[in-house]
């Protein structure tokens, strides 16, 4: 599949403490504080945005945000950034009420994967794959490169020390490609929280099902860099093509997968060895090199700034030369700027000061977020310009059926409609108005959709109408 429609969703950390840090709100709390625009707005904690993104309320109170689909992935990076901005302002907007109630008390959102009690949510990818190709092929191939994906894209972290048998920690804490990776259990499942896979086969393809299924990879961090949220999407998409291909592909399969990727999380080196399941080893760097190369074969000209940074990445571990991972990936940043704080106060990973360091650079409050102060003084990188990801927030993609339902949205908004979207389907909520499918994730227009664009347009805020609705 030459042209892929994605599309990324991130649940965020969320916390109302007062100023001296305990506890102020419970989370369900402060998750309706948080949503009350969004109640005010659309009548519901589950709404569907301007920009045809989704911002809704998942379960355990998770804030969460579902990018639009896009079939460029620096669109996805803007759609991403949009939903941080967006979801940075809900929470300012509370915390202002929160003060004018005379309340000590601040709500906090954190784009990362693993809170201070071990809680673990989600950044879930979605690829649009062809039903006709062979999905239970993908994961043989596609399971390898996710597992070692991390020593490229990877959030970075400190784990705390393992614990022995007696019950006591057994050495520091470790600085690590990813958290994320301790809490997968499983390798394929249709379950996301009860095992929390891989990949998740759950057949829900918002598309037409006759042609098309969705691939969902939930083994992600949360990225803040834009270049590992890019190379995160744009590898993966070049690996699903060069499985798509057809062509005779490396037995890279893992004697055991989940024990693979928290071994692939510790190893910094990407050197250590890991067993195949038809004997020998192979290593992180091996696998990802293999299928860099293999890449090469089918991207197209534009990609190639993809293969040059992903190589880059790979450089950075092999060489244990980090000058440019350490301005572009977030695992390289985070291990940075740890070994300062450890260096200058001498202390130790497991101390509860990088804790709260590491808390603070995921932090979407720019006047508390530890990124975006790097972002300023050119510490982190900055590709996306402001004026491309503020027009994220309410503009759609232009390429994908995204652009449809941001119309209707949109329009229904500007004029007072009460409707109804979800991914294949825009509806107004009035006596006989019909449904429009629209199944193709790639349309971008739609007589339907413009006869619905016209009788919205039609509908004065009192809800009558000067045409009537279509047949």
């Amino acid at each position: 599949m030459r042209r892929r429609v994605g599309g990324l969703e991130t649940e965020y950390g969320l916390v109302c403490v007062r100023s001296d840090g305990t506890r102020a709100l419970e989370p369900e709390q402060a998750a309706r504080e948080l949503f009350r625009p969004v109640v005010a707005m659309g009548r519901s904690s589950n709404v569907f945005l301007r920009n045809a993104a989704r911002l809704y309320l998942d379960v355990g109170s998770h804030p969460e945000y579902a990018s639009a689909e896009c079939d460029d992935w620096w669109d996805l990076v803007a759609q991403d950034r949009a939903g941080d901005r967006i979801f940075a302002d809900l929470a300012a907007q509370a915390n202002r009420r929160l003060a004018e109630d005379g309340q000590d008390a601040r709500i906090h959102l954190f784009k990362n994967n693993v809170d201070s009690e071990g809680n673990a949510f989600g950044s879930h990818e979605n690829y649009l794959v062809d039903r006709r190709g062979q999905f239970t092929r993908l994961p043989q191939y596609l399971l390898p490169f996710l597992i070692t994906r991390q020593i490229v894209t990877g959030a970075g972290g400190v784990v705390g020390p393992r614990q022995g048998e007696d019950g006591r920690a057994e050495g520091p804490g470790r600085f690590v490609f990813s958290r994320r990776s301790d809490h997968m259990w499983e390798a394929v499942s249709s379950a996301t929280t009860r095992t929390r896979p891989i990949i998740n086969t759950r057949d829900e393809p918002h598309g037409d099902p006759s042609r098309y299924r969705r691939l969902h990879v939930i083994v992600g961090d949360s990225t803040l860099s834009e270049v590992s949220t890019h190379l995160r999407f744009a590898t993966t998409d070049l690996v699903l093509r060069v499985i798509e291909s057809g062509r005779t592909l490396p037995e890279l399969t893992l004697h055991d997968d989940i024990a693979a990727i928290r071994a692939v999380a510790r190893d910094l080196s990407g050197s250590d060895p890991l067993p195949l399941s038809a004997g020998g080893t192979t290593t992180a760097l091996e696998i990802q090199q293999r299928w860099h190369e293999l890449a090469t074969t089918v991207a197209e000209e534009h990609e190639h700034e993809v293969l040059e940074s992903w190589q880059k990445a790979l450089d950075a571990v092999r060489t244990g030369d980090r000058s440019w991972a350490a301005t572009h990936l977030d695992w390289a940043i985070k291990e940075r700027l740890f070994s300062q704080v450890v260096q200058r106060h001498g202390i130790g990973l497991d101390d509860p000061a990088v804790q709260r360091l590491e808390l603070a650079y995921h932090d979407i409050d720019p006047a508390h977020s530890i990124f975006q102060t790097l972002q300023r003084r050119g510490l982190a990188p900055q590709v996306l310009t402001e004026e491309r990801i503020e027009a994220a927030r309410t503009v759609a993609p232009a390429t994908t059926r995204a652009h449809l339902r941001g119309q209707v949205v949109t329009a229904a908004q500007e004029h007072g409609v009460d409707h109804v979207v979800d991914w294949t389907t825009l509806r107004l909520t009035r006596p006989g108005a019909m449904p429009v499918q629209v199944l193709d994730p790639f349309a971008t227009s739609l007589p339907e959709v413009d006869s619905l664009l016209a009788e919205i347009r039609a509908i004065d805020v009192t809800g009558t109408s000067e045409a009537a609705p279509p047949a």
